[in-house]
This record gives structure tokens, C-alpha cells and sequence, in this order.
């Protein structure tokens, strides 16, 4: 647990573990998204089609989702710090990798590797919080950790352009690789030890050697696959629909998309604080589910109406689309027993993480076939509906804290 927070120690104690878990987030996916930034320069630099392209960054969320299940076991062995401080480094490594490669193999050898601290990077903090904070500072801090994805790309955007263009793509990796390097370094010195792996209980010792997860954690995977398809369709193809369908500017188009994910930065720690105190995870994941189905039914309005929608949509989607795995993972960190922890976000990250590699195909492939859309959007929202009816009856979901077994 934290000390307590009134004293010298206990501050400094909060702020590294706040940082640590905010830089943990942001690197283990800062990659991929990076990649997107300076698309345009590495494309010309390697010799790569827009297919090769995408087959690289398809390969680090497929490396992500294969890995998530036994990255949150070696979790629950070795610990949180360690596991902290190992995504840190893979992710320093990555992007180093790529800063030197020369060829397109190497970039697709070096974002499969990334991959992996991708999909550790969420059993690994999720474990760092129920070991280390008291239940009713969990959620808000959750949400923080969880906003580190969106800081991620607000970082990549707004730092990676000058970069290359005063120097190159190549620097721009260097620079971000280093701080993820330091950031495990920082890690490994103020954080403090992880507690002995042996404290919990026999009945919790024997569930986490079985495997035995609880039926709710199972339906918050299949939650978190099909909100992942709704969430990889929407994020990596609204740009093209904006542009290509809406005809909206290429900078409008993205203004569109920063302002999802900027706003998803504030209401992810809105919507942690909410569900640990006052709204239950299982009636939060339903209602961020139905408000990502009203984004896409706006989507669908921008056609006929006009592309004055997706601003509407950005910010109905940011309190749904693009917040909901703030309340996910602190069902996990609140629905489980400590020991399982790191297991059960794995688990969850497996689903989310298919999720996501589906949704980044699946409206191309529409828009291939049909030239349009509309249809990819409509199947996306009943997904979205599907996925607020499975949440309304997870009603077990992050009652584990009820019992005093927990932690």
C-alpha cells in the first residue's frame, strides 16, 4: 500500500507510482501510434506500399493480444515492479530497433517486439494498483493510468513532425526510446519493493495456480472484443471516412480525431472515479457501450446531414467509445482477488486486443466492397448495443471487494 500521503515520503512515494503508471501506459503503446505520425516520411524512407504498412502495425496488435494472457501470469509471478520496469525496457528496445532499420523486415521484426510490452503493459500496471493502493483512491487513479494511451498520441502528434523535420523520424524514436529507458530506470530505483508474493490466502494461492477466473471476468473479455472491433474500426478509419465520404480537409479530418482522444483523456478519469464510488462497472460499461452506439448512429447521420456531426460525435464518443477501458480495468483490479490480478487483465487485454486487430480491417474491407461505409458503421453499432446488453447482466462484475479476502 501507499504510506500515508501526508508525509514527505508518502508524496514522493504517489508521484512516482503516478508516473510510472501514466509512462507505462504511454509507451507500451507509443510505437504503433508513433508509427502512424511519421507514416508518411518512413514509407518513403523504406521503400513501403501502404499494405506493408499496415501489416506491420497489425503485427504488434497481434503480438499484443497472443501475448496479453501470458504476460498477466508472469505477472503474478515475478511481480508488478519487475514487470513495470521489463515493458519499459522492451518498449525502449522497440524503438530503438526502428530508429536503425533499413529495411521493411526489420521495422515488422521490431513492432512485433514492441507488441509485447503492448499487451503487458495493462496486467502489469492494473497489478501495480491492487497491490499498492487502498481501495477508494483505485478508480480516479485508474482512469489517470488509462489516460496514458491518449497522452501517447497527443505526445507522438504534437512532438514527432518537428522532429523529423528538423532532423529525421529516426531522431524522433531516439528521443522517446531514451525517455522510456529512463522511465524504467526511475522505476527500479523509487519504486519500492513489490510484497511477497505468498501473502494471500490458501483458497486465493490455489485459485491463482488453477487458473480459475470468475465467471464475470470471462464476460467482460467478450465485452472488451467486441468494444475493441467497434474501437480498432472507428479510431483507424474515421479519418479516411471524414476525408473520403464527408470531404472534409485532411486537417479538419484529423482535428476530428484529436479531439476524440483529447477529450477521452478527461472523461477516463471521470468515468474511473465514478464507478469505483458511485455507479456500479457493469451499469457504467452499459452505458459507455450505448453512448459509443449513439457516436456511430452520428456517424451514420454525417452522410446525409453533413460533416458538422462529427464534432458532435467526438465528443459523445469520448464519454463512451473512448473511455470505456478506464471502468474495464478497475473491474478487473476490484472484480478479482490480488493474487489474480495480473491474470485476469491478460485475459481481458486478449479480447480487447483481437478486438482491435479486426476493427482495423474490417471497414476497409466494407468500403473495398461497397465503396462506402455506412454498412461497416451500422454492424459497429450493434456490436456496441450487443455489448450493452452483455455489461447490464455482468451484475457480479467488481463485487470481489465486498469480501475481505481481496488483497
Amino acid at each position: 500500500m501507499l504510506r500515508p500521503p501526508g508525509s514527505a515520503s508518502g508524496r514522493l512515494t504517489s508521484a512516482v507510482l503516478g508516473f510510472v503508471l501514466v509512462m507505462t501506459m504511454t509507451m507500451g503503446a507509443f510505437q504503433v501510434i508513433a508509427l502512424a505520425i511519421v507514416a508518411d516520411d518512413l514509407t518513403d524512407d523504406l521503400g513501403m506500399t501502404a499494405l506493408l504498412f499496415g501489416a506491420v502495425a497489425t503485427a504488434n496488435t497481434v503480438v499484443g493480444a497472443l501475448f496479453a494472457p501470458r504476460s498477466g501470469r508472469v505477472t503474478d509471478l515475478i511481480g508488478p515492479k519487475p514487470s513495470v520496469v521489463l515493458v519499459m525496457v522492451i518498449a525502449s528496445i522497440g524503438m530503438f530497433i526502428t530508429a536503425a532499420a533499413n529495411s521493411a523486415w526489420i521495422l515488422f521484426v521490431s513492432c512485433a517486439f514492441s507488441g509485447l510490452c503492448q499487451g503487458w503493459c495493462n496486467p502489469a500496471t492494473n497489478k501495480l494498483i491492487a497491490e499498492r493502493v487502498p481501495p477508494g483512491n483505485r478508480g480516479t487513479l485508474t482512469g489517470i493510468k488509462q489516460s496514458g494511451v491518449q497522452l501517447g498520441g497527443f505526445l507522438a502528434g504534437a512532438t514527432l513532425p518537428t522532429i523529423a523535420s528538423a532532423s529525421s523520424w529516426r531522431t524522433g524514436l531516439v528521443v522517446y526510446a531514451i525517455a522510456a529507458a529512463a522511465t524504467a530506470v526511475i522505476a527500479l530505483v523509487f519504486l519500492g519493493p513489490d510484497g511477497p508474493r505468498d501473502t494471500g490466502s490458501t483458497a486465493e494461492q490455489t485459485r491463482a495456480q488453477d487458473g480459475a477466473l470468475p465467471r464475470a471476468i470471462w464476460l467482460l473479455t467478450i465485452y472488451a472484443l467486441l468494444m475493441g472491433t467497434v474501437v480498432g474500426g472507428t479510431g483507424r478509419f474515421l479519418p479516411l471516412f471524414a476525408e473520403n465520404q464527408l470531404g472534409m480537409s485532411n486537417f479538419a479530418a484529423g482535428m476530428v480525431s484529436a479531439l476524440l482522444g483529447g477529450l477521452a483523456i478527461a472523461t477516463r478519469i471521470l468515468w474511473g472515479g465514478l464507478s469505483e464510488s458511485q455507479v456500479r462497472p457493469s451499469l457504467a460499461l452499459a452505458i459507455q457501450a450505448a453512448l459509443a452506439a449513439c457516436a456511430l448512429g452520428l456517424m451514420l447521420l454525417a452522410v446525409p446531414i453533413g460533416s458538422g456531426m462529427l464534432w458532435v460525435m467526438a465528443a459523445v464518443g469520448s464519454l463512451g467509445l473512448n473511455s470505456w477501458n478506464s471502468v474495464a480495468m478497475l473491474a478487473v483490479i476490484t472484480g478479482v482477488p490480488t493474487a489474480l490480478a495480473g491474470r485476469a487483465s491478460g485475459v481481458v487485454v486478449f479480447g480487447f486486443m483481437t478486438g482491435l486487430s479486426i476493427g482495423g480491417v474490417f471497414p476497409g474491407l466494407i468500403e473495398e466492397l461497397t465503396g462506402r461505409y455506412d454498412l461497416a458503421w451500422a454492424t459497429l453499432l450493434v456490436l456496441a448495443l450487443v455489448s450493452s446488453v452483455l455489461a447490464t447482466g455482468n451484475k457480479e462484475l467488481g463485487r470481489i471487494e465486498e469480501s475481505p479476502s481481496n488483497g
